[in-house]
């Protein structure tokens, strides 16, 4: 009979297709996991189905990852440590390879490695609408470890370093609310290596940037920016940069902008300071200043690297 072990479990909520194929656990294989037992299997070794489509967002906690609605989680024959999925349109996958080149992916894998004994696998089960994601131990393995690497990247799979999920559904835009500039993230090296990214952040500068071209590409920064630019919030795929605009274009063609910049004032302190400043309070190293260059339209922000917590400061 499987083992399942609750300290590995990743606790979160989401929704499935395939409910037909849903099955009862038995008595033992119950277990207690923050307060509560689970009562059915979804998925997983002895499910009879094979795959399962998100309905709402799953949250893998301990890999700080969110997979969309959407999502297919399947199994892979022959290979009962892994389960796959595979991303709904506009979203991807994005890391770095063994050979540090940014790339982008339909999806990925998670796997279940013993490292005490042998054989554990994946699973997914349910008590009531809530469902979780663990592993499960077979044979005599007393330890397991969850990880979500691989990608797969035309035919072939291969392992990122570091795995996010990006919705390229939403294009790059100026930030027009209190509450959009209130979620943003600081971006990751890897999403502003991706020449996909770094093409629509000049494409869209281009609209913006049509004067004093000379003057701005010889700036190193805000401290020499032209005096007819101005740095706006812009949001990349969820994830904030400060790109300088050309003040007159901006505002005729967006009137939203100059709204944030008069309602917050923060939001206007942040746009007009001449130096600017990256803060990890949270996690490993990272959160380092990067005035990007001319192919990123001397766009400022903070590259979070291995900082979960990484904030723009301003003086």
């Amino acid at each position: 009979m499987k083992k399942v072990l609750p300290p590995l479990f990743v606790l979160f909520i989401f929704g499935c297709h395939h409910q037909t194929n849903d099955q009862n656990l038995l008595p033992g294989d119950q277990v207690l996991t923050y307060g509560a037992k689970f009562d059915k299997l979804l998925l997983g070794v002895e499910s009879s189905n094979s795959q399962l489509t998100l309905s709402q967002e799953l949250k893998l906690e301990n890999q700080s990852i969110t997979l969309p609605v959407g999502t297919v989680l399947q199994k892979v024959k022959d290979n009962p440590n892994t389960l796959t999925y595979t991303l709904p349109d506009g979203y991807k996958a994005i890391g770095q390879t063994s050979d540090g080149k940014a790339k982008i992916a339909a999806g990925g894998s998670v796997t279940c490695s013993c490292t005490q004994g042998r054989e554990c696998s994946p699973y997914i089960a349910s008590l009531g609408k809530n469902q979780s994601i663990g592993c499960a131990a077979t044979g005599n393995c007393t330890k397991c470890n969850m990880s979500v690497n691989g990608a797969r990247l035309g035919a072939t799979d291969e392992a990122f370093s570091t795995t996010e999920i990006i919705n390229f559904n939403n294009p790059v835009h100026f930030v027009t609310s209190k509450a959009e500039l209130a979620t943003l993230i600081s971006p990751s090296h890897t999403l502003m290596e991706l020449e996909e990214v770094r093409k629509q952040i000049v494409d869209f500068a281009g609209g913006y940037q049509v004067d004093d071209l000379e003057a701005l590409n010889k700036s190193t920064g805000p401290d020499d920016l032209p005096t007819s630019y101005s740095y706006l919030h812009v949001n990349v795929y969820g994830r904030l940069i400060m790109l300088p605009v050309q003040t007159s274009l901006t505002l005729s063609a967006n009137p939203l902008v100059n709204e944030i910049l008069r309602e917050n004032s923060r939001a206007g302190a942040r746009a007009a300071a001449t130096v600017y400043k990256c803060s990890c309070n949270a996690g490993r190293k990272g959160c380092i200043m990067n005035s990007g260059s001319v192919l990123l339209a001397k766009a400022v922000y903070c590259d979070a690297g291995e900082c979960t917590s990484c904030t723009l400061s301003w003086i």
